[in-house]
C-alpha cells in the first residue's frame, strides 16, 4: 500500500511577526495531527523552547503532534516527521525570520511530502517602515510576494487602515488578525499558486543580519541580566528572543520577547530545567 501524501504548510513572515504564536495556535486548535519543524536564525532553537519542554531537539505532545529542531538541517528533520509511528497529516515548517520562504518551501517536493502553501505574517504595526526601511525591505517584500496567503497580525496595534495599505501592495489575500488567530481552515486553506508567479533569488540572510547567543548553566546574576538586556536599546538590534532564569527568583521561568525597541519579560512559575538561554538578531549595518 502506498504511504499517504503529507501536506506541507511553510510559515514564514519578518522577526516578531508571530509565526510561533500561529503555530501554537493552530496545535491548539486543528483537529489534524501535525509535525512541526522549526527554523531560527541563530544557533539556539528557542522557538522550539517556547512551544514545550523537550527532550532532546523533538517534542512528543499529548495531541499525536511532534516538533523537530533543524539542528541537524532539514533531511534529518523531515525524516523524523515523516519515519513517525504515528505519521502526522500536515507537517508546518516555521521559517527563519530573516529567511525567504520561497526557499524554504523547496523542501516540501521532497518525497511522500507535498507544498500545500506559503503563508506569511505581516507586523501591521511596522510593516510600514519595515518595506521602507533600507536593509530590511527587500527581505519583508522577498517573503511577502511569495504568499500564498497574507496574515496580518496584529489589527488590535495598527491604524485601521493597514490592512487596505497591505493589501493594495500584495497579489495573495490578506487577512486580518489579532495574537495570529487564524482559524486552521483558512490557514490550511492557502492552495499554493504556480512558483512562477513570484520567482526570486534566493538571498543569505548573513547578507543583512548576524546573531550571538549567550548560555548560563547556573541562575543569571540580576544585575548581569539587566545590564545585558539594557545594552539591546540601540539602533540595530532587531529581535531579542530567551528564557532565562534570575538568581533573585531561580524558580522562575522569564521569557524575553523583544521586536525592536519594544521588550516584554513574562514570568511563569516553574524552571524546567536546562539552560538559560538568549539570543539576539542585529543588523550587519549596524555594527
Amino acid at each position: 500500500m502506498t504511504a499517504p501524501t503529507i501536506a506541507v504548510t511553510v510559515i514564514g513572515g519578518y522577526l516578531g511577526a508571530g509565526k510561533t504564536t500561529l503555530v501554537n495556535h493552530l496545535l491548539r486548535t486543528s483537529g489534524d495531527r501535525i509535525g512541526v519543524i522549526v527554523n531560527d536564525f541563530g544557533e539556539i532553537n528557542i522557538d522550539a523552547d517556547l512551544i514545550e519542554s523537550h527532550d532532546g531537539e523533538t517534542i512528543s505532545l499529548a495531541n499525536g503532534c511532534i516538533c523537530c529542531s533543524l539542528v541537524d538541517g532539514f533531511a534529518a528533520a523531515l525524516d523524523t516527521v515523516v519515519s513517525a509511528e504515528v505519521l502526522p497529516e500536515r507537517v508546518l515548517i516555521e521559517a527563519s525570520g530573516v529567511a525567504d520562504p520561497a526557499a524554504v518551501a523547496a523542501w516540501a517536493h521532497a518525497p511522500g511530502l507535498e507544498l500545500d502553501g506559503v503563508v506569511v505574517l505581516a507586523d501591521l504595526e511596522l510593516i510600514d517602515r519595515q518595506l521602507d526601511d533600507e536593509w530590511i525591505g527587500d527581505v519583508v517584500r522577498r517573503q511577502l510576494s511569495a504568499a500564498d496567503l497574507i496574515i496580518a497580525n496584529k489589527v488590535d496595534r495598527a491604524r485601521v487602515d493597514s490592512v487596505a495599505r497591505l493589501s493594495a501592495h500584495v497579489d495573495a489575500p490578506v487577512l486580518a488578525a489579532a495574537n495570529a488567530a487564524v482559524a486552521a481552515e483558512l490557514v490550511f486553506a492557502a492552495t499554493c499558486r504556480a512558483r512562477s508567479e513570484r520567482a526570486l533569488d534566493p538571498v543569505s540572510a548573513t547578507d543583512y543580519f548576524h546573531s550571538k547567543t549567550w548560555s548560563w548553566e547556573l541562575p543569571v546574576d540580576d544585575r548581569e541580566l539587566d545590564e545585558l538586556l539594557s545594552s539591546f536599546d540601540v539602533e540595530g538590534v532587531e529581535r531579542v528572543k530567551g528564557v532565562v532564569r534570575r538568581a533573585s527568583a531561580p524558580d522562575v521561568r522569564v521569557v524575553v520577547q523583544q521586536v525592536g525597541a519594544r521588550r516584554q519579560l513574562t514570568q511563569t512559575t516553574g524552571w524546567p530545567g536546562g539552560f538559560s538561554q538568549l539570543f539576539v538578531i542585529r543588523r550587519s549595518d549596524a555594527d
